[in-house]
């Protein structure tokens, strides 16, 4: 990856985190996802199943521009003749792109083909479910007119690299929405608990706020080796191996 694209997918990454409403994430998603891999229409749409009958159910897109909703509303009521509505099965998180699927000009035929997306003229997509500890949430997709060309093997992968921070944001986000998350730990509550110092309590206070490693430094004035001599320090203390997974302390 180049320091430039790394530059911009810990922007992705700590954008998104830091984000408390579905609303909030959708919009920062796909605002920030469009640095990493230029699209030309984008939309998230939810996924709902219905308590009685187990249907998946999809609906409220939200799209960039605002103006493609016309089109994945179009989608929803087609939902079913969609070659890719197995996507929506999928419990765990999966990213397919159309030129993967359908070689050749076949894939423009898949898409133009259906009356929705005949007028926006797509020439590739990529898709992806959201999905978390089993439970489908919603569908990201991104799409390109022929000026953009196809999506890139190295776009692709960034996607699915992101895919974990999207999936455990959107869950974060969603179980906020519904009144499962029931509270966030106050950094004194969490310094006492993990018995952290006053600069490793800083650095985990500026890293629920979104902040990457470059930021930390720049905001704290310290080298690079004491940087990560003090995320260590909070792994081992928290006992956890990953930022998601501090990211994961602030709430109960």
């Amino acid at each position: 990856m180049e320091k430039n694209d790394f530059l911009l997918y810990n922007e992705v990454v700590y954008r998104i985190h830091a984000c408390r409403s579905v609303e909030e994430l959708k919009s920062a998603l796909l605002a920030q996802l469009k640095l990493l891999i230029p699209y030309t229409y984008a939309s998230v749409i939810d996924i709902r199943i219905h308590p009685e009958t187990g249907e998946i159910i999809h609906q409220d897109p939200f799209c960039k521009p605002s103006q493609f909703r016309e089109a994945e509303e179009a989608w929803i009521k087609a939902v079913e003749s969609s070659y890719t509505l197995w996507l929506s099965h999928a419990v765990e998180s999966m990213v397919v792109r159309d030129s993967e699927l359908y070689e050749g000009e076949d894939r423009v035929v898949r898409r133009s083909c259906q009356s929705v997306y005949s007028e926006y003229h797509i020439h590739d997509c990529v898709q992806m479910n959201i999905a978390f500890a089993g439970r489908v949430m919603a569908r990201l997709a991104l799409y390109r007119t022929r000026s953009y060309g196809a999506f890139t093997d190295q776009e692709v992968f960034y996607l699915r690299a992101l895919a974990n921070h999207i999936n455990l944001s959107y869950d974060l986000c969603l179980r906020n929405q519904e009144g499962q998350i029931t509270r966030e730990r106050s950094m004194g509550e969490l310094t006492e608990t993990y018995q952290l110092t006053r600069r490793e309590a800083e650095i985990l206070e500026l890293i629920f706020l979104g902040l990457n490693n470059q930021e930390l430094l720049d905001k704290l004035t310290i080298s690079k080796n004491t940087l990560l001599k003090h995320l260590q320090n909070l792994y081992r203390k928290c006992d956890v191996s990953s930022r998601i997974d501090l990211l994961k302390l602030k709430h109960v």
